[in-house]
């Protein structure tokens, strides 16, 4: 599975990691910033990281936040995650737009390794499939890590 890193500007690679066989991104993620890192042109940083789940790590959030990224990062949906979003009032989902069919709200988290608390921004939409699929709940939701 690779790991990509683009600037974004003029999208050129300029960090990669390329696992070989059967291996979860989340072993090696925190290596790729690392590298994108040494090849930014002298005088230039990054400044915005965005991530699926495989990111989301305690020591890739303690980094972004010492380098003073801004980022949005999917959050892993664990047990804690999960409890987190279950403890969203019911009266704080907003939709962003009338018949979008989804709501937004956010949660406060934290994680063992990290120096701080954060926030969550969660999205809950209605399943629409019934029962099609046998799932638990209401709703789906996508939740992200998020700065700036």
């Amino acid at each position: 599975m690779p790991m990509l890193g683009f600037l974004y500007e003029n999208p050129v690679l300029s960090g990669t990691m390329i696992s070989g066989g059967q291996c979860r991104a989340s072993l090696w993620a925190e290596g790729v910033l690392p590298s994108c890192k040494e090849r930014m042109p002298q005088g230039k940083r990054i400044g915005h990281y965005r991530g699926d789940s495989a990111s989301y790590q305690a020591g890739l959030f303690n980094q972004l936040e010492k380098d003073g990224m801004k980022y949005g990062i999917t959050a892993d949906q664990d047990k804690a995650v999960k409890s987190a979003i279950a403890l969203i009032p019911s009266g704080d989902w907003k939709e962003p737009v009338k018949g979008c069919g989804h709501e937004l709200a956010e949660a406060v988290h934290c994680m063992n390794g990290t120096k701080k608390a954060f926030r969550l921004v969660v999205k809950r939409e209605i399943r629409r499939q019934g029962d099609f699929f046998e799932r638990e709940g209401q709703y789906f939701y996508h939740a992200v890590r998020r700065t700036g």
